[in-house]
């Protein structure tokens, strides 16, 4: 929800920067830890020997103070604050990835909710103070929340190493690094995949449409938060349990998902008074966007959890070099469509499906290839996701 809030109390232009500045800070912060992050339940759960908890933390650290220093310098030489604002995001994802993927492993969900939803959460209370005493000033609140956030992130997560027992071998981090890498790659190809929205439209189109769009896309990911708590709630034993019993979970996580949606588009008519007038207008001027952005959450869930099974095997330097072309193939295909058709925010979405479609059979398809043979989920995700895509095109053309 909060974003949803930040949406109703900032501008147009400014909701947007800071959905770009976020979309395009996702991605940096993704592939700066170079999957180190993936590795903590590795290293706690499935008893790797390479990649070490000092190794991780301290990685974690240097790409936060490259973050800071970025941020510094663009500051200094009065950069674009675009770009400023991705910096302090990015710093603060690193230490927010970090802190809630450790809890998550120590089977300490509830915390790990909490951490997951805390940037946004306090940058929106933040707003909410600006609202009340001067708000012109609105993202300076935000910028400076942001920036105690991410200090008293990097305090609680410098306590993990002592926790753990800090480690003295000097090439603890290089081992570390070897293993998190092929996590990294394979991880930000997913999120391109999924999640590159946002960032496509921030470079594609105005301000004022990006935000639009990164409202419909906050609000149509409510359906996502069931595949984040049910993942949460199972974490450890999604690493830890039998092959049959994980296909079992993540089969479940699926089918909640799509029943999320569904009861998203039952609601559709009350969403607005309950997401405020920024989704309100947004949905009402482009309602199949908004649907079938909603559809989109059981390929997201699908892709996600694909990865994470990827993860579990170690797997994930044999996906990449198909992955990464098809990806490529794929997005490349997207941006020409765009270019012969037209930009539109509609156009855009529907763009979007398909490039996140054809990456979902081919993601599946390379682990069928590879031996890890998920067939019942695969099939119930592709139907659940059509069947979905045609209800939201039903309800667009009843209203």
């Amino acid at each position: 929800m909060a974003p949803l809030l930040l949406a109703n109390f900032l501008t147009a232009a400014e909701y947007g920067t800071l959905e770009t500045a976020l979309a395009a800070a996702t991605i940096l912060a993704s592939a700066a830890t170079l999957g180190t992050i993936s590795a903590v339940p590795l290293v706690l759960l499935r008893d790797n020997k390479q990649a070490t908890m000092h190794g991780i933390v301290l990685h974690q650290m240097l790409v936060v103070s490259i973050a800071a220093s970025f941020f510094l310098v663009a500051s200094a030489l009065q950069w674009p604050f675009v770009w400023k604002l991705t910096a302090l995001i990015a710093g603060c994802l690193v230490m927010q990835g970090l802190a809630s993927t450790y809890l998550k492993t120590l089977g300490h969900g509830e915390a790990s909710v909490f951490t997951d939803a805390g940037l946004l959460g306090t940058m929106a209370i933040a707003v909410l103070i600006a609202y009340r005493m001067s708000p012109t000033q609105s993202m300076d609140f935000a910028v400076g929340a942001a920036l105690l956030y991410i200090l008293v992130l990097m305090l609680a997560n410098s306590r993990i190493i002592t926790k753990q027992g800090a480690t003295k071998r000097t090439w603890a981090w290089l081992e570390t690094i070897k293993v998190g890498t092929p996590l990294m790659l394979g991880g930000l190809v997913s999120l391109l995949a999924t999640t590159s929205g946002r960032l496509g439209m921030g470079l594609l189109a105005s301000p004022e449409l990006t935000g639009v769009y990164a409202v419909l896309a906050r609000a149509g990911a409510l359906p996502i938060i069931t595949h984040q708590l049910i993942l949460i709630a199972k974490f450890r034993n999604l690493f830890a349990q039998s092959d049959q019993a994980v296909e079992r979970a993540i089969l479940q996580i699926v089918l909640w998902v799509a029943a999320s949606a569904l009861c998203y588009f039952a609601l559709t008519p009350w969403l607005g008074f309950m997401l405020g007038p920024a989704f309100a207008n947004a949905l009402g001027q482009h309602k199949l966007a908004g649907l079938l952005i909603v559809a989109q959450a059981v390929l997201w869930s699908a892709i996600a959890l694909n990865d994470l099974i990827i993860a579990r095997h170690q797997v994930m330097h044999k996906v990449l070099r198909y992955s990464i072309t098809f990806l490529t193939l794929a997005l490349g295909a997207g941006w020409l469509a765009l270019s012969r058709f037209g930009l539109s925010l509609e156009k855009f979405v529907i763009v979007h499906s398909f490039v996140m479609l054809a990456f979902f059979v081919a993601q599946s398809f390379i682990m069928n290839f590879l031996g890890l043979r998920l067939v019942r989920v695969w099939l119930s995700s592709g139907t659940l996701y059509l069947v979905l895509t045609l209800i939201a095109i039903g309800i667009s053309l009843t209203h």
